[in-house]
């Protein structure tokens, strides 16, 4: 939850001074975001929500800048800047682009004056008519074809796949011995001789706009990756139902930049573009990576000092699993990668989030079962807690010129707990729900809590995603999967002897 009273004051520098911000460039619209509301007030505005609970406030020429935004309309730096504000266009970019990463405003970026040149990589093996059908989604792409070369690695296919792609327009790699995927991939991009390398695996097919909706990004010469959004196919049966809304490719709905500390730690390689001079200068994919090759790649990028931009709007349909062990086995092994990852990049430890309100929660509960009083003195914390929390907010809320009725406010401060006892029970579902409910069969009071925290992620996740499953299908596949990764994150620390994943920073939250 963002703090209510976070104000960011705007002062005009002089043109020779200002800098021109990395993400500058000519026709970018920027918009409100959803569910954000400007409010006029005497000194300037605030910008403000409550889902989550967030006011900034805006001086007068920060006001006199974004007055002109809405959810639904866009305009240019430029078109803020001179309607009304004093600020230079650049200033005015620079203004709107922190906002921009403060998740306040939304970027669209324009459309290129001219397309740049684009390599389309398909590292394939062994799947023909999957192949196939990945390449003619390609060649039906709605991007200018003349920048469009396709270049598919047959990474030592039985049969080979020259029969399977005979009549398409693209160029074929084959290769006599399997290297991998990560290998397959960069022999392709020394190959390639597009501005841009665009990867997609052979289980995929591209929507027409997929580089249309992503290439524009590159407009921003700070950026140097971009990648979409990965969705499934219409599903049959429970496993390929979970699949369908619970996809470790598809990093959701939300446009924003990519990190390790960001909502969107990295990118699928499946859905992924890079600039080719980047991709180069950093060595490519890591061959020796079998799985998490993408995190690292996307890691070792943003360490040059570039961008990363997720654009969900950018989609390719991927044919995801359908089988229960095939499911398993894929999420162990992503487990198995976190060690690894670790030891190459031991800057990006997880980070665990404690909220005390939720913690003493569940030490209520775990203390009832054993001694009542102190249950209900345990019991009586959190309330009295939130109370003072509520009263500070409206006071600071106050302060700013908002009058937010109690009901709204209240409601918006349960729902920020909600989402840290959601977060706080997946956290401990993926990497210690076994053990936990190991001890608990031990000690019953446990399991009380084991309960709380391995149902409550489960069940929000059910009600917000609506996946074509039961409730109780729901959760019996959540907690397999989250099982699955857990073993496969012990098994990469036994193997890698790196015990960081399982030893994350903790950070206290209220």
């Amino acid at each position: 939850m963002s703090d209510p009273t976070a104000e960011i004051l705007l002062r005009q520098r002089e043109p020779s001074q200002a800098p021109r911000p990395a993400g500058r460039s000519a026709g970018v619209r920027y918009r409100l975001a959803p569910g954000l509301a400007l409010i006029p007030t005497e000194d300037g505005g605030l910008l403000f929500s409550l889902r989550p609970l967030t006011a900034m406030r805006l001086n007068a020429a920060g006001m006199a800048l974004v007055s002109g935004l809405s959810v639904s309309q866009s305009r240019t730096a430029d078109e803020l800047a001179h309607g009304g504000s004093d600020l230079s266009p650049i200033d005015a970019a620079a203004f709107l682009d922190g906002l921009v990463r403060k998740r306040m405003l939304v970027r669209e970026p324009a459309a290129p004056a001219h397309w740049p040149s684009v390599s389309i990589i398909v590292a394939a093996h062994g799947r023909p008519a999957a192949a196939r059908a990945c390449v003619e989604s390609l060649l039906a792409l709605d991007y200018p074809s003349a920048q469009v070369e396709i270049l598919v690695v047959d990474d030592a296919s039985d049969p080979p796949l020259a029969a399977a792609l005979a009549g398409l327009p693209m160029r074929l790699l084959r290769l006599e011995r399997n290297v991998g995927q990560s290998a397959a991939r960069n022999l392709a991009a020394v190959e390639a001789e597009g501005e841009l390398l665009a990867f997609i695996d052979d289980d995929c097919e591209a929507a027409p706009g997929w580089l249309r909706e992503l290439v524009p990004h590159f407009g921003d010469p700070g950026t140097a990756i971009v990648g979409g959004r990965v969705i499934a196919p219409p599903s049959t049966g429970p496993v390929a139902a979970f699949e369908a809304v619970r996809s470790p490719l598809d990093m959701g709905s939300a446009a924003g930049d990519v990190g390790p500390r960001q909502a969107v730690a990295y990118l699928p390689t499946c859905n992924l573009i890079v600039r080719r001079d980047v991709f180069l200068a950093v060595g490519g994919f890591a061959v020796e990576m079998r799985v998490g090759e993408d995190v690292d790649f996307v890691w070792r990028v943003l360490e040059r000092g570039v961008r990363a931009r997720y654009a969900p709007e950018g989609t390719i349909t991927h044919d995801h699993r359908v089988r229960l062990g095939a499911l398993l086995r894929r999420r162990a092994d992503y487990g198995a990668s976190e060690a690894d990852l670790q030891r190459r990049h031991p800057a990006h430890q997880r980070v665990m989030h404690a909220p005390r309100a939720s913690l003493l929660v569940l030490a209520a509960l775990a203390s009832f079962l054993v001694s009542w009083p102190i249950g209900a003195a345990l019991a009586a914390l959190p309330p009295t807690l939130a109370a003072s929390e509520l009263a500070g907010k409206r006071r600071r809320l106050h302060r700013m010129g908002l009058a937010i009725p109690a009901g709204h406010l209240m409601a918006s401060v349960l729902r920020a707990h909600a989402a840290s006892l959601y977060h706080l029970g997946r956290d401990v579902t993926r990497y210690y729900g076994v053990p936990l409910v190991a001890i608990g069969v031990f000690w019953p009071p446990l399991l009380a809590v084991a309960a709380v925290l391995m149902l409550a992620p489960a069940i929000w996740d059910h009600r917000r995603l609506r996946p074509s499953l039961s409730l109780p299908a729901y959760v019996g596949l959540f907690w397999l999967e989250m099982a699955a990764y857990q073993l496969g994150v012990w098994r990469g620390c036994l193997v890698r002897r790196c015990w960081h994943p399982l030893l994350p920073l903790i950070r206290w939250r209220r």
